[in-house]
């Protein structure tokens, strides 16, 4: 796995430990692969080495599911992600209270419909659902430097202040 320099720091709300890093899994529809966990002194370096930043963001999507099962209704609670196409990937980025998660695959439902290769939390009649889209106009070096440039890794996730849906609201108005 990738480096583990960077300071833990508890949140206070979920009792999780959020790791200030980013795990990145650039095959995401491999059952097998590497993945990696980059801090952020490590975000531009690495990812460049990794991918190719030139890429250009061809759209964009926002997407939202249930917490969890119990949930019947998810117009306020639930948890936001973007995906985004480029000419040769679809590629998904998120943040929870554990860090910031990008996954890259050929294959769409890699992304949009799995997290860490195990599937999306989904509940009675409520699934993974598209709120909007648009063209993208940012390259993929763009967005890492965004994300670097705003401190997005160190910035402490909290349920009510700074959760998902602030880091999708965010990246979606960006790209």
């Amino acid at each position: 796995m990738g480096s583990s320099s960077s300071s833990m720091s508890d949140s206070r709300s979920t009792g999780v430990v959020y790791t200030k890093k980013l795990y990145f899994d650039p095959n995401a529809d491999s059952p097998e692969g590497r993945d990696y966990w980059i801090t952020d002194s490590e975000l531009r370096e690495t990812l460049s080495e990794l991918v190719d930043v030139t890429e250009r963001i061809i759209e964009v999507r926002y997407y939202k599911h249930p917490l969890g099962s119990w949930q019947l209704m998810d117009n306020v609670l639930h948890h936001a992600f973007i995906v985004f196409e480029t000419n040769a990937w679809w590629w998904s980025i998120e943040k929870n209270d554990e860090g910031v998660t990008i996954q890259r695959s050929k294959d769409f439902d890699s992304v949009c419909h799995r997290y860490r290769r195990t599937k999306r939390k989904t509940s009675i009649g409520k699934g993974v659902e598209m709120v909007k889209k648009a063209s993208g106009s940012a390259t993929v070096m763009e967005l890492i430097n965004h994300i670097w440039r705003k401190n997005y890794l160190n910035q402490e996730y909290n349920f009510l202040t700074y959760n998902c849906q602030h880091f999708a609201d965010l990246l979606y108005e960006f790209i």
